[in-house]
């Protein structure tokens, strides 16, 4: 098994004039995702000085492209989005988005009457210049409207109600400049964290604060139709009631299994630990730290990798259920 991975990445800029190797101007790399943005960042702390000619210079515009990676592997891909100077420091924060960015502040008015999420995603980035990579095939006919959405929440939520009836669930993920929608599998278990070896320092927490343990469904009227309830929950914990409404033509049973599913013991862990490029927003870890109880298979719901002083670490925000971004933005087309 894999446990560490000390690898330097390079960096290279594009401008008017050309594609520069600037590896060498960086203080400090930051590569970081999390399950809940559509965009991977990087942030740079560049060296520079307007007075010094040792330190060297290389224009980074607005919306250049900016690319990360290590050996042949492009990690990132994306553009400038923000840059900061001090006149009292000889460093430059430049703040950089993948092409996620574009689905993020761009937004879009469509209406869909049996698309699949595969081919509304394709769709979508076609028009907006979003490189396509591999999409996970659904199947999923779509009959939603959407008026002024941002383009990523009708990708997710095209996906989103595809996973109600396949009972998978998706992640959108960027691999260098295209667009991939995978579905959320257990990775491959070729990264363990283990206190003495990888493993820097980790926390552990668990939480009832936003548990619900019974269902109770109501028709329109508020009349009682049934409750679902996990018993085992309530006996332990004390009972923790929702109300669920239902039209006259539905069947709620399934929402409220997902609710209870959704809101049972909150369990969520952090972890500092030295870095591996497979530590990213999606895939899987198993964890082996005996003082916190930790020892079990985590999903990646947040990575940030940090490049600094020669060290490479990571920092790792973990969840024990596998979840996904979900969004219902929009409103259903009538048959």
């Amino acid at each position: 098994m894999e446990q560490y991975q000390y690898v330097h990445p390079w960096v290279h800029v594009r401008n008017d004039d050309g594609e520069w190797d600037v590896s060498h101007m960086f203080r400090r790399i930051a590569w970081s995702g999390d399950v809940d943005s559509v965009c991977r960042t990087l942030e740079l702390e560049m060296i520079v000085s307007a007075t010094d000619p040792r330190l060297p210079y290389v224009y980074l515009p607005l919306a250049g492209g900016i690319s990360m990676g290590v050996g042949k592997e492009t990690l990132f891909a994306g553009v400038v989005a923000s840059k900061d100077k001090s006149t009292d420091a000889s460093t430059m924060s430049v703040t950089c988005y993948d092409f996620g960015f574009y689905l993020k502040n761009s937004r879009a008015s469509r209406k869909y009457t049996g698309e699949t999420p595969e081919t509304i995603t394709r769709q979508l980035c076609s028009t907006y210049g979003v490189p396509v990579g591999s999409l996970a095939q659904t199947g999923v006919a779509i009959r939603r409207k959407f008026s002024a959405t941002e383009v990523y929440r009708i990708i997710d939520t095209a996906y989103t109600l595809a996973s109600q009836q396949t009972g998978k669930k998706y992640l959108l993920r960027f691999s260098g400049l295209r667009l991939n929608v995978l579905e959320r599998t257990v990775t491959p278990q070729s990264v363990i964290l283990q206190r003495g070896t990888n493993l820097q320092t980790a926390t552990y927490g668990e939480s009832i604060e936003n548990m619900k343990n019974r269902v109770i469904i109501v028709d329109s009227d508020g009349n009682f139709v049934r409750e679902i309830s996990d018993n085992a929950a309530v006996k332990r914990y004390g009972l923790l009631a929702d109300v669920l409404t239902q039209s006259d033509s539905e069947d709620a049973t399934a929402e409220a299994k997902e609710i209870l599913a959704d809101n049972g013991v909150e369990r969520r862990a952090s972890v500092t630990c030295l870095g591996h490029l497979k530590l990213i927003t999606g895939n899987t870890i198993y964890i082996a730290e005996p003082y916190t109880g930790l020892a079990n298979t985590c999903w990646i719901d947040e990575d940030t990798h940090v490049w600094q002083n020669g060290v490479y670490t990571c920092r790792l925000t973990l969840n024990f259920k596998n979840e996904m971004r979900e969004s219902e933005s929009g409103s259903e087309v009538e048959t």
